[in-house]
């Protein structure tokens, strides 16, 4: 039972606080009784679906929060949430409908301009990247993803210092969520990547053997926007090698890679050197 009862609004306000303690799956399980509880309080469905999102299971995700916009499709909230799911899923067009809608009605929605700034990059549109992610920076959203997005754009579309500041930053920001949480995958992860974006291959192969080390390889990870597993760090690994030019020992780790996910593309170059 609930702290509070044997009710949806108990079981939600546990499930919230399972989120601010990152034990995530506690917390789906929390939403999931507040909605067997009753079945209207939509905001439990929405934080379901962020819980899902979370753990990178981003079809049932997308499926709630489908869900959450069709009986409230004025909720921004929900909106940006369901165009990460979207994204997630490489639903690009899908995904700027969704944050497209939102800055139409609160064009100064830092969360919906980083989504967007998303959106392009993954359609390699270089610079409305960096214009989207500067504006969810001028709107207060100077957090690692949006650094980290700015930066690499920037980079790809040649702004040099604004690439270099951005990915400065960005590995000052999760340099201090390393050591708050020293022991856990994420941060090591998003150091490695910031190192690879900038060409550091030496340090970025560290960055990446720590993350290996301590990620379960049954686990999904998700921080500021970026999901990753146990094998998606392998692979970074490989590229880092290759990119050193140990092409054997790539080689090498590419077959370990299809062992375990056979169709993995990357993996299957790596395999091929």
């Amino acid at each position: 039972m609930a702290f509070g009862g044997e009710n949806a609004e108990s079981y939600h306000d546990e499930g919230l606080t399972a989120m601010i303690k990152g034990d995530v799956a506690a917390a789906v399980q929390f939403f999931n009784r507040a909605i067997q509880l009753d079945a209207s309080y939509i905001a439990s469905y929405h934080q379901l679906g962020k819980c899902y999102l979370r753990l990178g299971q981003l079809q049932k995700a997308l499926d709630i929060l489908r869900q959450v916009v069709s009986r409230k499709p004025n909720l921004a909230t929900a909106k940006i949430d369901l165009g990460y799911a979207y994204l997630g899923m490489n639903a690009t067009e899908e995904a700027r409908a969704q944050f497209g809608g939102v800055l139409e009605s609160h064009p100064d929605n830092a969360r919906a301009n980083l989504g967007m700034a998303h959106v392009c990059f993954h359609v390699g549109a270089w610079e409305n990247a960096v214009a989207f992610a500067q504006a969810a920076r001028m709107q207060g959203a100077a957090n690692f993803a949006t650094l980290y997005v700015l930066g690499r754009a920037a980079k790809l579309a040649g702004m040099t210092v604004i690439a270099e500041d951005a990915l400065n930053e960005a590995e000052l920001v999760i340099e201090k969520s390393v050591e708050m949480t020293p022991d856990s995958p994420e941060g090591h992860y998003l150091r490695g990547e910031v190192c690879f974006a900038q060409g550091r291959y030496v340090q970025a192969l560290e960055h990446y053997r720590a993350a290996e080390d301590r990620a379960d390889p049954k686990k999904s990870y998700m921080a500021f926007g970026e999901n990753f597993g146990r094998v998606d760090i392998m692979v970074k690994r490989g590229l880092c090698l290759q990119r050193m030019g140990s092409i054997e020992t790539a080689r090498d780790l590419g077959k370990q890679i299809l062992a375990i996910a056979p169709e993995h593309k990357i993996a299957k170059s790596l395999a091929d050197l």
